[in-house]
């Protein structure tokens, strides 16, 4: 017997009531952005101006009110940021740089910018543009797979091990991103109603593929914040029957994949050794090349830009020649070579911009903490895994990064329940 409550119901539905609220254009600029954010990131901008342009004619007749809420999400916080950067540019001599990392980190202006515009009644919308996403990192993960099968097929230059556990397996962004991406798809299918939207087993198809994701993509982060993340999740929702199954699912197949991993590939083998060996070792060897020692090198010398100017930094446009500079300076020939970043968010924001861009980086993931009243636990998820990848990672110097957080920190404070059509 066919339930009445399939998956074409829910979604003409929720469809529905987006196009309602945000119009035809812009519902379908929603949708499209959510859906295409694992899988084509050279579309998004274009999709920026479409979501900006289609939310200001839909709602251009509701008078703006400022909403003092806004201040317990990281939505301002992330516009001061921005606007801090484009300030630095008074004491930066590299202008070119400069100017391509404000294009960069655009979205961190324009996306909080339209969602504080939103009259509240337009917040609405979240499970639908959330499931959009988890289907396009599902999408995503099933590519790569077919991707990987065909290389091992026709004869890969690499090892299987490297093949299929290693960085070539995402396809469309750098794998740490990904596993970021993925572990948030995760929770949000877990945590909201999105799952009850299809089949159960559609449902559990969805979550191995996205957990299988994290295990095949080759971020050592991923694998580590994995087995947490599951068991918060399972915490989370213990009460509920269905959602728990297909956890305890989970770690079994969490469980068999890092075993694989770790028994049938040297090349894993080799990745997760070499990040003990950097965690537990006191000396660094300047001319490493392995990623996770290399951090600790571009942390080191993050942290002495900082110490040196920690009210200005160095300056928006000439972060990168001054970490150049110390690199070259201190005989970290690799990291000089690859003209790497902080690896460190924290630490990139500090040195670029002094403590005013550390406190306001610290503000987008910390204000919503702050709000009054309950606090929603896909909220919290999602930003207590932003700070995790950017202690490891310069997630906002990247596109992908910038992108998919201002997006979220707007999408994350709507309300998932339908709206009242009259």
């Amino acid at each position: 017997m066919v339930p009445t409550n399939t998956w074409a119901t829910n979604m003409r539905d929720h469809w529905r009531d987006l196009v309602h609220v945000h119009g035809p254009i812009g519902g379908f600029a929603l949708i499209a952005f959510a859906g295409l954010l694992p899988l084509w990131h050279a579309v998004l901008p274009l999709l920026i101006v479409l979501l900006a342009v289609s939310l200001v004619v839909r709602h251009r007749a509701a008078p703006f009110r400022w909403d003092r809420s806004a201040w317990a999400t990281p939505l301002p916080w992330a516009i001061a940021f921005y606007l801090l950067h484009v300030i630095g540019m008074a004491w930066s001599d590299d202008q070119p740089f400069g100017w391509s990392d404000l294009g960069i980190k655009a979205a961190l202006l324009v996306l909080p910018a339209i969602f504080l515009w939103l009259p509240r009644e337009a917040r609405t919308g979240r499970d639908v543009v959330l499931f959009a996403f988890c289907v396009g990192c599902s999408v995503a993960v099933v590519s790569c797979i077919a991707v990987m099968i065909m290389r091992l097929a026709m004869g890969s230059e690499l090892s299987p091990g490297q093949d299929v556990f290693g960085s070539r397996f995402s396809l469309f962004m750098h794998p740490s991103y990904f596993a970021w991406y993925l572990s948030v798809a995760i929770a949000a299918w877990c945590l909201l109603p999105i799952q009850r939207w299809v089949l159960v087993s559609l449902d559990r198809l969805v979550i191995v593929v996205l957990c299988l994701g994290v295990v095949l993509c080759g971020s050592k982060l991923g694998w580590v914040l994995q087995l947490p993340l599951l068991i918060a999740l399972l915490a989370l929702r213990w009460r509920d029957t269905r959602v728990r199954n297909s956890l305890l699912g989970l770690f079994a197949v969490f469980i068999i994949g890092v075993a694989v991993l770790l028994g049938g590939s040297s090349y894993a083998r080799d990745r997760v050794q070499g990040m003990w060996h950097a965690i537990t070792e006191t000396e660094h060897d300047p001319q490493a090349r392995t990623s996770s020692e290399v951090r600790w090198l571009t942390w080191g010398a993050a942290a002495e830009l900082f110490q040196a100017d920690p009210i200005k930094g160095t300056g928006t446009g000439d972060i990168k020649n001054e970490l150049v500079r110390l690199y070259n300076a201190k005989g970290y020939t690799a990291a000089a070579e690859m003209r790497l970043n902080a690896h460190q968010q924290f630490l990139q924001s500090a040195a670029c911009l002094g403590i005013f861009g550390l406190l306001f980086l610290c503000a987008m993931l910390l204000a919503p903490f702050f709000g009054v009243g309950r606090h929603d636990a896909f909220t919290v998820i999602f930003l207590l895994l932003a700070v995790c990848n950017w202690v490891v990672e310069s997630m906002l110097e990247v596109q992908a990064g910038v992108i998919f957080f201002a997006f979220f920190a707007g999408i994350m404070s709507w309300s998932g329940e339908r709206s009242s059509r009259p």
